[in-house]
């Protein structure tokens, strides 16, 4: 497969086989990857230098080929959408890579790379929260999902802006979701949730369990995150919110307590409202390759509003049996893809934010289709919350026009 693909991009750069370390890889590493896989990062080991990434070549090769890392998985190569702060690899940049690594990584003359800064703006905190010292469990599992009840304390109805996320334990912390439990019911049932469950907090693989929107998604990479200027998600008067983190066993030490800090406004210009596309009515056959579930739905009918939207990001939701999701917009007799994410993955859920916002008209129609791998299952695969079940939604940040 991999001689195959060098084939077809080898013709765009002539440059690829004379490719060297410090010439070539360097500097994709720097734009690409050292954010996260440098001293003092949230990847598991270093980037930065010849001697490590020489190393881990063969591993970093077949990471960038099947695209698995840089950790972006929509396709931004321009056939769907563009998405803003990507790192997503070119084919060139893949095809330099893959033919360096199987070419005896040659190190080239040492050239000083100009690294991007990885120190963010202070951050304008309003509120903030946090929960006590957790101790992640990996007894069981190399992954620990743990959702925590926290309190804002926000003193009337005002909108959430943007936020900063600092784990006390980075090399653990793998993602982080805020969640608004959609009414009292709800929110006491994440109490009860918790008074279950020994200890801090409550397990909470594949979501909270309750219903809720969700309000605030981050992966590592930055810790800040804004929504588009003069927009913001509603948080009501003494709202209440839940705390989702996905550790990762990637170190010895495993205990953490992250903060999230956030910035609340009273007035904005637009609301931004967070829909779910849902098509809770899927059932997975076992051992399949590749099952495929559809839904097709006009975006009235999901949104409850007969306006047009403006639709400033989107993001896929699947359990562990999920391999690819996508999204496409039908007007009329005309197609649209809205997201392709051919290689999903349940470790490193993303909202992804388009450059420019689409519009949706009240008649379009909105068509998402999620792809499963149930070849090691032997029973037949229903929608819901627990670690056996599977989802398949769309999370749709988005403003009425």
């Amino acid at each position: 497969m991999i001689v195959l693909f060098l084939a077809c991009q080898g013709d765009k750069d002539p440059d690829i086989e004379t490719a060297t370390y410090h010439q070539d890889i360097a500097p994709i590493m720097a734009s690409n990857c050292i954010s996260c896989h440098r001293e003092g990062g949230s990847g598991p080991f270093s980037l930065e230098s010849y001697e490590n990434v020489k190393a881990l070549s063969g591993m970093i090769e077949d990471s960038v080929v099947n695209r698995r890392m840089p950790p972006f998985h929509a396709n931004n190569s321009g056939e769907c959408q563009d998405f803003s702060e990507s790192p997503w690899l070119s084919d060139d940049e893949v095809s330099k890579i893959s033919y360096w690594a199987q070419n005896d990584t040659p190190e080239g003359e040492y050239k000083e790379i100009s690294l991007p800064s990885f120190e963010e703006e202070p951050f304008d905190t309003t509120h903030s929260v946090t929960f006590a010292p957790y101790e992640a469990s990996f007894a069981t599992s190399s992954d620990d999902y743990r959702c925590f009840i926290v309190d804002p304390q926000v003193e009337q109805e005002s909108y959430l802006t943007g936020f900063e996320v600092l784990p006390s334990n980075r090399a653990i912390a793998h993602h982080m979701i805020l969640y608004a439990p959609l009414g009292e019911q709800a929110l006491q049932q994440a109490y009860a949730l918790d008074a279950a469950d020994p200890g801090i907090g409550y397990s909470c693989y594949g979501g909270p369990g309750v219903d809720n929107r969700m309000i605030a998604p981050w992966a590592p990479g930055s810790d800040q995150w804004f929504y588009p200027t003069d927009t913001g998600v509603r948080m009501a008067t003494g709202q209440m919110l839940i705390l989702q983190m996905h550790y990762s066993n990637a170190s010895e030490e495993t205990l953490d307590s992250t903060t999230v800090n956030l910035n609340i406004q009273e007035t904005i210009g637009t609301e931004l409202s967070t829909d779910f596309y849902v098509n809770s009515d899927i059932e997975i056959p076992p051992n399949k390759n590749e099952h495929v579930e559809t839904l097709k739905r006009s975006v009235r009918s999901f949104s409850g509003l007969d306006v047009p939207l403006l639709v400033h990001a989107i993001g896929p939701h699947l359990h562990k049996l999920g391999i690819s999701s996508s999204a496409k917009i039908i007007r009329g007799n005309n197609e649209e893809c809205m997201i392709d994410v051919p290689h999903y993955d349940f470790n490193w859920q993303r909202v992804y934010t388009f450059e420019e916002p689409i519009v949706l008209q009240p008649e379009d129609k909105l068509e998402i289709e999620c792809v499963f791998d149930s070849s090691d299952i032997a029973n037949t695969t229903y929608w819901g919350d627990g670690t056996n079940d599977e989802m398949c939604l769309m999370t749709v940040f988005a403003s009425p026009l």
